[in-house]
């Protein structure tokens, strides 16, 4: 499956790949005693919001609710644990129900996914801000854009690479699309994490349900724009 992949993407895919190893090894290197019902429950979450997907119109990705879990996880879990969260969405997230998702696929998504949640439980614990009232918040936000950019730059060049077009141009695509997503997301986790830690199903029915009403919202709101997109292409092309 990998033969028909350019050089360029394959040597990208193994970068990514072996960047992942590192973070695990990381985190077993740094492990710390978990909140075994915390993990679970996020863990459950991580598994059910990856599976509100949105495709991404102009684009052969899409886009998944799990944001809020997986920095919840950040933030009231150990390196490892927020890993294994991260892993958990990335099985959930692949699964593409009748359509088998390859392999190759599977390890960049999973890899991608990864790297990006370890790079923002770094960035939320490198203690850049002094403490204070707002230095929950403003980690929250570096871990917010930190995993924006890790999870969405990978995509948008193995995009680029496979596919033919300019990776600069895609992440923008990725961006105008996903930003608001990643907004809302990081408010949510805001909102969770500062009154609560993730503990009992009433939390985690609390949070699906908010993610659900938002994956609706969003899945609405990217249906309209993809249907209007062509009428506004045949407009200007009448003009």
């Amino acid at each position: 499956m990998t033969n028909t992949l350019p050089i360029k993407a394959k040597v990208m895919i193994g970068m990514v790949a072996v960047a992942s190893l590192c973070a695990l090894s990381f985190g077993v290197v740094r492990w710390q005693t978990q909140a075994w019902p915390q993990l679970l429950l996020l863990s459950v979450a991580a598994a059910v919001s990856s599976r509100l997907k949105v495709k991404l119109p102009g684009l052969t990705s899409s886009m998944s609710g799990n944001l809020p879990v997986i920095l919840l996880a950040v933030t009231q879990l150990g390196l490892f644990g927020s890993l294994l969260v991260a892993v958990t969405a990335a099985i959930a997230q692949s699964y593409s129900g009748g359509n088998k998702t390859k392999p190759i696929q599977f390890v960049f998504n999973a890899c991608t996914l990864l790297n990006a949640s370890g790079l923002a439980y770094l960035a939320y614990h490198s203690q850049l801000f002094r403490a204070g009232a707002a230095t929950h918040t403003m980690s929250l936000v570096l871990a917010a854009v930190t995993y924006f950019v890790a999870n969405t730059a990978p995509v948008a060049s193995i995009i680029g690479l496979t596919e033919g077009g300019n990776p600069f141009a895609l992440w923008h695509k990725v961006f105008l699309w996903s930003f608001p997503n990643y907004v809302i997301g990081a408010g949510l986790t805001a909102i969770v994490s500062a009154f609560t830690t993730f503990t009992g199903l009433a939390t985690l029915a609390a949070l699906l349900a908010v993610l659900f009403a938002v994956y609706q919202s969003y899945k609405l709101y990217v249906g309209r724009a993809a249907q209007l997109q062509p009428q506004a292409m045949a407009m200007a092309a009448g003009r």
